[in-house]
């Protein structure tokens, strides 16, 4: 069993991947499961959620910011105090359709963080033949401290499961940061993507991102639909 992690996409991706977006999409799109949606559809396009959305909420945020007409943004905290048993929704992000792109042809494609640690790594360790590849979604195709800080949270993780393991590209490195942020909500605060969010005062959405396996909802993608003309990325929650 090898673990590999990379701080940023970078196909190909033959066994089982788990993409990590900590501020925001993987911890929003692993609450809205958690609280009861039946599918999120990701897609890059503002437009395109709109136009397709018929029955669909529509969540979403460009700079932090929920776009115009949307029903919600895409904060944790906000997600917090919602309830959508039976709601299918669609969901628009900046950085992970880019990532989706990249691990689409990879056997299984889960979405991770700190909220999840313990059920994604469960399932990835169940399905996994030879790799489990924890990717990095990043922010505008940089690396980003606070994914980069959670990969290698899951890939210890792992690791403890089993010892056997190897750890190949960045896998070490991302384990070894650890060491300097052991509490996970302070690498969040001091990542870029937290300290621009807790300057548009969602600052509850870092403490939120940073609980540790509180959720047992672990998004798998279920295909990849058109609807005029872009792609949208259908996760649902992965039951053993």
């Amino acid at each position: 069993m090898r673990v590999r992690v990379d701080l940023l996409p970078r196909a190909p991706y033959p066994d089982v991947v788990i993409l990590v977006d900590v501020l925001r999409a993987s911890t929003s799109v692993t609450m809205l499961l958690a609280k009861g949606a039946t599918e999120v559809l990701i897609t890059p396009s503002l437009r395109a959620a709109r136009a397709c959305a018929k029955d669909a909420l529509l969540f979403g945020e460009r700079e932090g910011i929920p776009p115009e007409g949307f029903h919600h943004g895409t904060s944790p905290a906000e997600i917090a105090g919602l309830s959508l048993s039976g709601q299918r929704l669609i969901y628009t992000s900046e950085n992970l359709p880019q990532a989706l792109d990249a691990v689409r042809e990879a056997r299984a494609v889960f979405l991770g963080g700190f909220r999840n640690a313990r059920a994604v790594t469960e399932a990835a360790l169940a399905l996994a033949r030879e790799e489990i590849a924890i990717v990095a979604v990043g922010h505008h195709r940089r690396e980003a401290l606070d994914d980069a800080i959670a990969a290698g949270f899951l890939a210890k993780r792992i690791v403890m499961r089993r010892p056997e393991a190897t750890l190949v590209d960045a896998a070490q490195m991302a384990m070894a940061l650890l060491k300097a942020f052991p509490d996970p909500q302070e690498a969040l605060w001091q990542s870029a993507a937290g300290q621009f969010l807790s300057g548009l005062g969602y600052v509850d959405d870092l403490a939120l991102a940073s609980l540790i396996s509180h959720d047992r909802a672990v998004p798998v993608l279920r295909g990849i639909e058109y609807c005029a003309d872009r792609p949208f990325y259908r996760f649902i929650r992965y039951e053993a």
